[in-house]
């Protein structure tokens, strides 16, 4: 079995241990502490040793174990250890060594002092007054604690094992100057244990990017302190990066790495975060701020890129189809370490926002790892602003969605609600709600109350309207709208409009009951696409766009007057999701969208020549056809027949109207209506 030693402890120990295991390469990993095995997945290829060892110890391991590498991925201040390995690798035979040497970071050091040693820092300390916020880690404690004043203003911050506890207690300092977690630390939190105990210098070591250098040096830059740093001791054997002594370990064996050098499915190389970015700096988290500061990569809209004043590469991308491949290209360019990357999307992550359909694309591509962080929506935004709750309001965006789609759902939310919240595109959308209000203001008395919040946060001005001004806003830049009803109507949730709900004249129609009926029958649901083949007056194409705004109707018919009656009460009933065909079915129905519901009430003779048409699509189709003459009936009896249709119901309906006469009322019939239902 192939098989390596790692003297780890360290965040690249842990991975190089996985990432070999990754490849069925056995490893014995010895740690000093038990701590230091914690963080290490369980695998039957890693066997970890735990205790410290000197050279003659480490020696007779290596006999024991006869591995084909010995690899030192100890921390870089772990001086005594490497002298350690050094001495044991030099009574042992040939076999090939590899030291790990942490990658540099790229950060802005103007507020660093530099150390060579650790008491050279101590003495700078005795000159500094205030709390120190010591991040050196248990061993070099004694050092700093040996001057009382020191000792006195430290808040130490180490590892939680009994043994680093320990150390700091003998050292004298109390448990209220002792915070024990495991990290890793953003720059966030480091920023908040800052401000917290009130620190005015922060104390490292130069322990590279796997230590959260730059965290902790973007946080006390953040909060206007110097930063102490120790520098690491100078390397004497040649050292390598993680990733290349990861991929020179393959090599040994004989397994080929890409030629990124990495190994599919164990790295990523761009840790990707989509960002809420609100309505701009002035609304951001304190966690997007932070992960913009720590950014190497930035894209989003221009508008948002402006402000940024970070040394990261900034690019004006915002659609998935320009960002991804960019990433990719980034991340192949890496040969080690990691990188982090902020898309920035306007508003809320959550809310009407491309951070899914990226998230999906990015997580599709094996160097780079996605996570989202929320943002502020400009509707919540304008809720505060106006004193309004939103949880109980219907929220809609017209930003960026055609017309046709968006209008037929606002009418639809504005006339059975009380509270309406809206996201545009600018003005021109609050010009075309202006329009629609004024089509639903027909009772005389104002009903609606309109706020309009322009460039929230941003020279933001926000303002109420009357319909007038609201169909002719003319102010630039991004609006979002409330609108209260102070009448809502209740929304029927059944067909049976009564029939003289309907502009008439001559043309035919189906009676109230048979429509709802025939409607019901269709079993229409959200989305669907409806024909109304034969419409005549157009109510049952009215009635089945009236159930729901996101179902799509098309009214055919061909006869010019039945025409102008259909788009009469269209309009009458303001429905922008139900759209006239003049013309012949089934030579009219080609251009249409396939649909999934088809209502005949006419064929013209030719319904065989429709139905042929609809089975050529391939979803299934719930077809409902009316008849009242004899020759029909027969028509729809034969087709059946030949087709063999699905759920095939037949019905004959015979309804009976009251009719006042005198002082009586009379059941007067109607004419028997033969209703069939199938499935296509």
């Amino acid at each position: 079995m192939k098989k390596v030693i790692i003297f780890g402890g360290t965040t690249e120990g842990r991975i190089l241990a996985e990432s070999l295991a990754h490849e069925q390469i056995g490893s014995v990993y010895c740690v000093a502490t038990e701590y230091g095995k914690q963080q290490l997945e369980s695998s039957e290829y890693i066997q970890v040793r735990c205790g410290r060892m000197d050279f003659k110890e480490m020696a007779k391991l290596f006999s024991e174990v006869n591995p084909d590498a010995i690899i030192d991925a100890t921390h870089p201040f772990a001086e005594v250890v490497k002298q350690e390995i050094e001495s044991a690798i030099f009574t042992y035979k040939d076999v090939p060594f590899f030291r790990v040497v942490r990658d540099e970071e790229n950060v802005d050091y103007s507020n660093c002092t530099f150390f060579d040693t650790t008491e050279e820092c101590a003495a700078a300390l005795e000159k500094i007054n205030g709390k120190i916020f010591l991040t050196t880690g248990s061993k070099e404690l004694a050092v700093f604690c040996k001057n009382e004043s020191i000792r006195e203003r430290i808040i130490a911050r180490v590892i939680p094992s009994e043994e680093s506890i320990r150390i700091c207690s003998e050292n004298g300092l109390k448990g209220s100057q002792i915070i024990a977690m495991q990290g890793p630390f953003s720059a966030g939190m480091n920023l908040s244990f800052l401000r917290e105990s009130e620190a005015k210098v922060l104390v490292m070591k130069e322990g590279g990017k796997a230590s959260g250098e730059a965290a902790r040096i973007v946080a006390a830059n953040k909060a206007q302190i110097p930063t102490y740093i120790i520098r690491r001791p100078e390397e004497k054997v040649k050292g390598y990066s993680l990733f290349e002594t990861r991929d020179k370990v393959l090599q040994l064996f004989g397994i080929k790495s890409t030629e990124y050098g990495v190994v599919e499915g164990v790295d990523t190389k761009i840790y990707v975060t989509l960002a809420g970015f609100g309505m701009g700096f002035g609304s951001i988290t304190a966690e997007v701020e932070q992960a913009i500061l720590e950014a190497d990569y930035i894209f989003g809209a221009p508008r948002m890129l402006v402000g940024i004043e970070t040394d990261s590469k900034k690019f004006p991308y915002y659609l998935a189809k320009d960002i991804v491949p960019k990433l990719s290209e980034l991340a192949a360019d890496i040969k080690f370490g990691t990188k982090k990357a902020v898309v920035l999307f306007s508003g809320d992550t959550g809310f009407y926002s491309g951070a899914k359909k990226l998230k999906e694309a990015l997580d599709k591509e094996p160097l780079l790892k996605a996570n989202i962080l929320p943002g502020i929506s400009s509707i919540s935004a304008l809720a505060a602003r106006i004193g309004e709750s939103w949880q109980d309001a219907k929220l809609l965006s017209t930003h960026g969605v055609e017309e046709q789609l968006w209008m037929p759902l606002l009418t639809e939310q504005i006339k059975h609600n009380e509270k309406v919240f809206v996201i545009t595109s600018g003005s021109k959308d609050v010009r075309a709600i202006g329009e629609i209000l004024k089509n639903l203001d027909t009772a005389g008395t104002p009903r609606f109350s309109i706020l309009v919040g322009t460039n929230l946060y941003a020279d933001e001005k926000v303002q109420r309207l009357s319909i007038d001004k609201c169909g002719n806003f003319n102010e630039d830049g991004l609006s979002t709208v409330f609108i209260k009803n102070n009448k809502p109507e209740a929304k029927v949730l059944t067909p049976g409009l009564s029939d003289i709900a309907f502009d008439r004249d001559k043309v035919p129609m189906s009676k109230e009951e048979i429509r709802a009926l025939s409607i019901c029958k269709l079993q229409i649901t959200k989305n669907a696409v409806c024909y109304d083949i034969g419409s005549g007056s157009g109510s049952v194409a009215v009635e089945m766009g009236l159930l729901d705004s996101s179902v799509q109707v098309y009214a055919v018919e061909f006869k010019p007057e039945a025409c102008q009656l259909i788009q009469k009460n269209i309009d009458k009933f303001g429905l922008k999701n139900v759209h006239l065909i003049s013309g012949i079915a089934p030579d009219s129905l080609h251009d249409l969208p396939a649909p999934t519901h088809v209502f005949i009430g006419g064929s013209g003779g030719r319904l065989e020549d429709i139905l042929q048409v609809l089975m050529k699509y391939e979803k299934p189709i719930k077809v409902v056809i009316n008849s009242v003459t004899i020759e029909t009936i027969a028509e729809i009896n034969s087709v059946i027949k030949k087709y063999n249709f699905n759920d095939v119901d037949v019905v004959q309906i015979a309804v009976s109207k009251a009719k006042k006469a005198g002082d009586y009322n009379i059941l007067q019939g109607q004419n028997p209506v033969y209703i069939a239902t199938f499935t296509l």
